[in-house]
C-alpha cells in the first residue's frame, strides 16, 4: 500500500464570514482526505475557534496575529518545528504574511491559490484603490513577485482566471500557472428540512418569488448595480431580491442601504446577516436563480453553490467562470452596469417554467462538469501528485 501524501494548507482564517475561500478550501481538503492524502489546515485564528470540526482534518490554529499584514511568529515558529511531516505546501491568498513564510521556510515545496487578489479590478477601480494600488506595485517589486516564483506553481480556479493576469496591473510572466477543477462537494440535501427551517425565519418570503445574493458586502460585488437595476425596472419587477452577507455595516454596506431607502424599495429588497448550514442551503432551494453583479470575481462559489441544486444564476462577465456559464446555457450574463443588468433580470423574470426547467437541468450539469469536487479529472489532488517536489 502506498504512503499517504501528506499536505499543509495555510490560510489566514476559516471564518465563513470572510467568504467562498473557507468553504472551498474545507471542500477540497475532504475530496483530498478520498485520495490518499492525509490534510492539515494551519490558520491565524485564536486557539480556541471552532469554525470547522471534522475527524477527517486537522485543524492548527496559532492566533493571533498581528496587524492587516497577519505577522504571526508563532505560526512561523510552528511550521519551522513540523516543516519536516510534510511532503507539499498549499498557500491561501496573497499581501499577507503567509506567502512570505512559504518563500523563507518551504523552498520550492509550495503551491499558491492567489484566490483573485491579482484580480484587475484592484488595477482599473483607480480612484477607490489609487493608493493600495500604489503600495501593492511596491510590494510586488520587492517581495510578493519573488514569493509566486519561489513557489511549485500557482494555482488557477478556471481559464478566465488566467486570461485576467494578463490584465492584471502587476507583470505575472514567468510564474508558473496551472488550471485545476475547483468547487465543492455537493451536501446532501434534505429539501424539506431546510425550506421548513428557512421560511420559519423569513415567513415573509413564504409563497413569493424572490432571487438571491449570496455574500460579502464589498465594492466589487456589484450590489448597487442589482438596487439600481430593481429601481430602473420599478412596476416590472414583480418580485423581491434578498441581499445575505455578514452585517458589518462597513461603509459599502451603508452605501447599499441608503440605496434601498433613497428609492423607497424596502419591500423589494430584504437584506439579512449571514446564513450557514440549513437556512443558507435553504435560501438557495426557494430562490428563483443566484444574482451577482460583479466588477471583478475570481471564481464565484455561491454561483457553484446555486449550480449545483439546479438553481440558474444571473451574473456578469467580469465574473471568471461566466464563459463556463455560458457554455452550458446555466443562466444570463450581463456586462457589469445597471442597463444590461436590468434587461436580463426583466428577461429572466419573463420565462416561461418549461423554459426555467430546461435552465435548472443545465445548471446541474454545468456543475457536474466543471465544479464537482468528487471527480477527480485534473484535480488538486492529481496535479500535486504530478508535480509533488
Amino acid at each position: 500500500m502506498k504512503r499517504k501524501l501528506k499536505i499543509l494548507r495555510i490560510i489566514h482564517s476559516l471564518d465563513p464570514k470572510l467568504g467562498g475561500p473557507t468553504k472551498a478550501t474545507i471542500d477540497s481538503s475532504l475530496a483530498l482526505s478520498k485520495q490518499n492524502f492525509i490534510v492539515d489546515i494551519a490558520t491565524s485564528d485564536l486557539k480556541n475557534s471552532k469554525f470547522y470540526r471534522s475527524r477527517k482534518i486537522r485543524i492548527i490554529n496559532a492566533g493571533p496575529c498581528i496587524g492587516r499584514y497577519n505577522l504571526n511568529i508563532k505560526l512561523f515558529l510552528w511550521i519551522l518545528n513540523h516543516r519536516h511531516k510534510y511532503d507539499a505546501f498549499i498557500i491561501h491568498g496573497l499581501w499577507q504574511f503567509q506567502s512570505l513564510l512559504a518563500r523563507i521556510l518551504l523552498k520550492k515545496r509550495y503551491f499558491i491559490f492567489t484566490h483573485g487578489q491579482l484580480d484587475p479590478y484592484f488595477g482599473t477601480n483607480i480612484n477607490k484603490n489609487f493608493l493600495k494600488k500604489i503600495y501593492k506595485k511596491i510590494y510586488w517589486f520587492i517581495i510578493e513577485r519573488k514569493n509566486l516564483l519561489s513557489s511549485q506553481s500557482v494555482l488557477l480556479t478556471s481559464l478566465g482566471e488566467k486570461e485576467s493576469l494578463k490584465k492584471t496591473f502587476v507583470n505575472t510572466s514567468g510564474i508558473k500557472k496551472k488550471i485545476i477543477r475547483y468547487g465543492i462537494i455537493k451536501p446532501k440535501i434534505s429539501k424539506k428540512r431546510m425550506l421548513k427551517k428557512f421560511f420559519k425565519r423569513f415567513s415573509i418570503l413564504k409563497n413569493k418569488k424572490f432571487y438571491l445574493f449570496l455574500g460579502r458586502f464589498h465594492e466589487k460585488k456589484g450590489c448597487e448595480i442589482i438596487v439600481e437595476s430593481v429601481k430602473k425596472l420599478k412596476d416590472n419587477f414583480k418580485n423581491i431580491i434578498l441581499f445575505v452577507g455578514p452585517i458589518t455595516e462597513s461603509k459599502y454596506e451603508l452605501e447599499v442601504k441608503y440605496l434601498i431607502k433613497k428609492y423607497n424599495l424596502q419591500k423589494k429588497i430584504i437584506i439579512s446577516d449571514a446564513l450557514s448550514g440549513d437556512l443558507k442551503w435553504g435560501a438557495i432551494i426557494a430562490s428563483r436563480a443566484m444574482v451577482l453583479a460583479s466588477h471583478g470575481e475570481n471564481f464565484g462559489v455561491s454561483l457553484v453553490e446555486s449550480l449545483s441544486l439546479g438553481k440558474p444564476v444571473i451574473t456578469t462577465n467580469k465574473v471568471n467562470i461566466s464563459n463556463e456559464i455560458l457554455k452550458f446555457k446555466a443562466g444570463f450574463i450581463s456586462r457589469n452596469q445597471t442597463k444590461q443588468f436590468s434587461y436580463i433580470l426583466k428577461k429572466f423574470d419573463n420565462l416561461k417554467n418549461k423554459d426555467l426547467k430546461k435552465l435548472s437541468k443545465n445548471a446541474r450539469n454545468c456543475f457536474k462538469k466543471n465544479f464537482d469536487l468528487s471527480l477527480t479529472k485534473n484535480d488538486l489532488g492529481s496535479v500535486l501528485k504530478k508535480n509533488m517536489p
